[in-house]
C-alpha cells in the first residue's frame, strides 16, 4: 500500500481502535434493532390477522406484510459503510494536492486513516436515526421525514475532512515554505552604549 508514492504500513493507533469499537457497536446496535423490529412486526401481523378482520383490511394488510423486509436496508448500508472503510485505508492514495515526502508519507496515513475511521461514526449515527425514523412510520406514526440529526452529522463530518485536511498540509508544508516564514522576521540586537565603556 502507499501514500502518494512511498509504501505505508496499515497502523492502529489507540484513537482510532477506539473509534472502530465504537463504530462497531453502533452497527452491532443497528443489526440487532432489525432483527427484532422484523420479528416484532411479523407477530404484530398475525395477531391482527388472527383476530378475524374483514376483506378490506386483511388485503391492506396483506399489502403491508412484506414492507418490513425493507428494513433490511439499513444493515446493508452498515456493510457498505464498513466496505468503503476497508477500501480507502487498505488501498494506496495518490493525494496528488499534498507534497507528500518518504519522510511524511507514514504519518499522512496515519491522519488519513484515522479520519476516515471517525467519520463512520456520524454516518452510521446517521443510519441509526433515518432507520427509528422508517420504523416508526412503518408502525403508522406520524413522525416528521425530516431529521435534523442527519443535518448535524453531516456537518461533523465535514469538519473531520477539513481538519484532516489542515493537519495534512501542515504535514507536508515544504521546508522553502518555513523558511520563507522565518526570513520575514526581522533580528534586532540591541547594543548597549555603556557597555563600551
Amino acid at each position: 500500500m502507499k501514500i502518494g508514492k512511498y509504501p505505508v504500513k496499515p497502523s492502529f493507533r489507540v484513537a482510532r481502535v477506539v473509534s472502530d469499537v465504537f463504530s462497531l457497536g453502533i452497527a452491532v446496535l443497528i443489526f440487532s434493532v432489525t432483527v427484532n423490529f422484523i420479528t416484532q412486526y411479523r407477530l404484530m401481523l398475525r395477531k391482527i390477522g388472527a383476530e378475524g378482520i374483514s376483506e378490506i383490511e386483511d388485503g391492506y394488510i396483506g399489502n403491508f406484510s412484506r414492507r418490513y423486509w425493507f428494513s433490511l436496508i439499513f444493515p446493508a448500508l452498515v456493510v457498505g459503510v464498513f466496505a468503503a472503510y476497508l477500501i480507502l485505508t487498505l488501498t494506496s492514495r495518490k493525494l496528488k494536492r499534498f507534497n507528500i515526502t518518504k519522510r511524511a508519507a507514514q504519518d499522512v496515513y496515519d491522519w488519513y486513516a484515522f479520519c476516515v475511521s471517525v467519520c463512520k461514526i456520524p454516518v452510521l449515527m446517521g443510519i441509526f436515526d433515518v432507520m427509528y425514523i422508517f420504523h416508526q412510520r412503518m408502525l403508522g406514526d406520524k413522525i416528521s421525514v425530516f431529521s435534523l440529526q442527519v443535518l448535524l452529522d453531516i456537518v461533523i463530518v465535514a469538519i473531520i475532512i477539513r481538519f484532516t485536511v489542515h493537519r495534512i498540509n501542515k504535514i507536508t508544508e515544504t521546508k522553502d515554505n518555513v523558511r520563507s516564514a522565518d526570513d520575514s522576521v526581522v533580528k534586532v540586537r540591541v547594543v548597549d552604549n555603556d557597555d563600551k565603556e
